[in-house]
Parts: structure tokens; C-alpha cells; sequence
């Protein structure tokens, strides 16, 4: 399944799509471009010595919530644009006491932002007409996530490419000026870094593994062994990485307990995320560029919301409902539709 986006129609010779993670080696020499320019018209932002290109941008391709966004000439990959989401409030499962530090650090109200990290196309392919198809490319998709900003820093010799912008809705917000200041090598550096509770040294499991923490304390999560729990990228029956339309590692959505505010651990003493959730032909959903997971179903014990479970202990999730053809249905912004198994209420003495 593809990502969600408004279609967009070529220009002869210029096309436009989505990137994946097997493009990265072809968008690493457009990214030093990018990188050599914006040194060139910053002397603050200066490029690290043999930095590894690749591997920053096989990094991007992989985040959950990052996007590239290519431009192509004669089947060649002449430009790029990176985009990523984030949003500024915190997420439920955060420690009250941190949603508190979060309330007290930002007198803003939150946005849900699509943040544009850079465009980039080569000199020769610097036209209006394929500039605007990657930057339409980008906002169209950026309108799917329900973005409610779009954040994107311009260089101040970039008259046309601002030009474009205002014509497409932007407001010119701000003006950033900087000013570099060389520090000598043997300088006795006062630290700039915050103070912050030291981490656990954790030995990784594999490169993606994933150290959890407790949604209420942030300390690490162990098992009943005193061993820490990783958060790992899913994997087929073969043992091959699960990847979604973007090219990206899936990982599991974790089953929250709300009678403890922490994540479910089964009777094997493992954590329990919910199944994903597959179509009629077996292909995984996603919505938005997100891929789709079973939801867990829930009852009230004593008055209180409880995970449900069957008669053998296992974790029940709600079903997907059908249509007559067996296709998943699915809510005006394209989320499929869960059936609610009939609550039940239950006390105990």
C-alpha cells in the first residue's frame, strides 16, 4: 500500500515519488551538495570531515516519522526534500511529572508540525515547474499527516524559491541572522549541557533494539530476571525485518495496561503489542503513511477500565469490521473501523 497523497502530475521529463531505504546510497551525494552549499552561505554551519552521508541518510529514511521525497529526470534522482513530523504536546503515556515540566517550559499552545529538513536539486534542474513538484509533493503529503503547521527554514539568497512559497500561502514569519566566532582548540569549555540523572549502560540486543522505560518513573523496564526489555523492530516468519510502503523498520504499538499505567507483560513474561493489521489480500494497512495495528478491547472491573482477556488469559483485541466484500471499512480520514465487543462490567469482592 502506497502513501496516502494527492496526485500530482508529472512534467515531462521530471517526475516525482516517495523514497525508500534502497535509495539512499543515490541521495547521499545530493545531501553533501546540500550540506556544501548551506556551509557555503552559513559559516557557522560548518560540514564534519569525512562525515558519513550514506549512513546519515539511510538514519533519516528509517524514522518513523521522517519522509524524503525524490525528483527524477530520465529515470536519475536529481533531487530530494526531506520532511519529518512531530508534535509539540507530550504524549499521553509521558510520567505526570514530566507533562508538568512540559506545561511549565511552554506557554504556547501545542502544534502538530511537518518540519521540512531541506530540499535539495541539482544546479542544472533548478526550474520553476520541477522545484514546484517536489515542494507540492511535500505539502500535499504534509496535509494527509493533519499537520497544523509547516515549518521550513529559506536562505536569504533564495529570492524565488520565497517567491514560490508566498504563492503557495506562506507568510514569512522571521529573519534569522547569525554570527560565527572561532574558538581557540585548548579552550577551557564551560559545559552548555543541562544536568540530567546519569543512564544505564545497556548492551544492545541488535543495531535497532530499542531500551525501554517505565511510562511513569522513565527508569529502565526489566522482566522478572532483572534483564532489560528492548523494543525491537518487527519480522517476518523468515526472520526477515518487516518494512512498510516507505521502506521503513515496524515496530511494535505496545500494549498500555491502564490498571497500572504500564505495558502489558503476559504470562511468558514477555511484552505484549498489539497484531498488525493485514487486508484481504495479506498486505499490511497503513493510514497516512502509518501502519495500522488491532486495537485491544476493554471492560470495567470495580468501576474501573481494564484490559479484557478470554477464558485462557490472553489478551483480547477488537475485530475489524467488513464489508461485502470482505474489504476493511474504514472512517472518512481513512482509519479502518473497529467492531466494540460488548463491554462487560465485572466486581469482585
Amino acid at each position: 500500500m502506497t502513501v496516502a497523497a494527492m496526485p500530482i502530475a508529472p512534467i515531462a521529463p521530471y517526475s516525482h515519488r516517495l523514497a525508500t531505504a534502497e535509495d539512499a546510497r543515490a541521495i547521499a551525494p545530493l545531501w553533501q551538495a546540500f550540506a556544501a552549499e548551506r556551509e557555503s552561505i552559513d559559516p557557522s554551519m560548518l560540514v564534519k570531515p569525512n562525515f558519513d552521508f550514506e549512513k546519515y541518510v539511510t538514519n533519516q529514511l528509517e524514522k518513523p516519522l521522517s519522509f524524503c521525497w525524490l525528483l527524477e529526470h530520465s529515470d536519475s534522482i536529481i533531487g530530494c526534500l526531506f520532511i519529518y513530523y512531530y508534535d509539540e504536546a507530550p504524549p499521553a503515556s509521558l510520567p505526570e511529572y514530566l507533562i508538568q515540566q512540559h506545561n511549565i517550559e511552554n506557554p504556547f499552545q501545542s502544534r502538530r508540525v511537518g518540519s521540512v529538513l531541506g530540499m535539495y536539486v541539482q544546479p542544472e534542474h533548478r526550474k520553476s515547474e520541477a522545484i514546484q513538484m517536489l515542494a507540492k509533493a511535500a505539502i500535499a503529503h504534509a496535509k494527509t499527516m493533519k499537520v497544523s503547521d509547516i515549518d521550513l527554514l529559506i536562505a536569504a539568497d533564495q529570492p524565488g524559491i520565497q517567491a514560490m512559497l508566498q504563492r503557495a500561502g506562506f507568510t514569512k514569519s522571521a529573519v534569522q541572522y547569525t554570527r560565527h566566532y572561532d574558538i581557540a582548540t585548548d579552550a577551557e569549555l564551560p559545559s552548555l549541557h543541562p544536568p540530567h540523572p546519569e543512564l544505564d549502560d545497556v548492551e544492545l540486543l541488535a543495531p535497532r533494539a530499542i531500551p525501554l522505560r517505565h511510562p511513569q518513573t522513565n527508569e529502565l523496564l526489566r522482566n522478572s530476571q532483572g534483564e532489560p526489555v528492548f523494543f525491537m523492530p518487527l519480522v517476518d516468519e523468515q526472520g526477515e525485518l518487516l518494512k512498510s510502503s516507505s521502506g521503513q523498520n515496524i515496530y511494535p504499538e505496545l500494549l498500555l495496561d491502564p490498571a497500572t499505567n504500564s505495558w502489558a507483560i503476559d504470562a511468558e513474561d514477555k511484552l505484549v503489542s498489539c497484531p498488525i493489521l493485514r487486508d484481504e489480500h495479506g498486505q499490511i494497512v497503513e493510514n497516512q503513511g502509518m501502519v495500522q495495528f488491532y486495537r485491544p478491547a476493554y471492560q470495567i472491573v470495580d468501576g474501573e477500565p481494564a484490559l479484557m482477556r478470554d477464558a485462557s488469559d490472553n489478551y483480547v483485541f477488537c475485530d475489524v469490521e467488513l464489508d461485502r466484500q470482505g474489504k476493511i471499512l474504514k472512517t472518512p480520514d481513512g482509519f479502518p473501523i473497529f467492531k466494540q465487543p460488548q463491554i462487560q462490567i465485572r466486581t469482585y469482592a
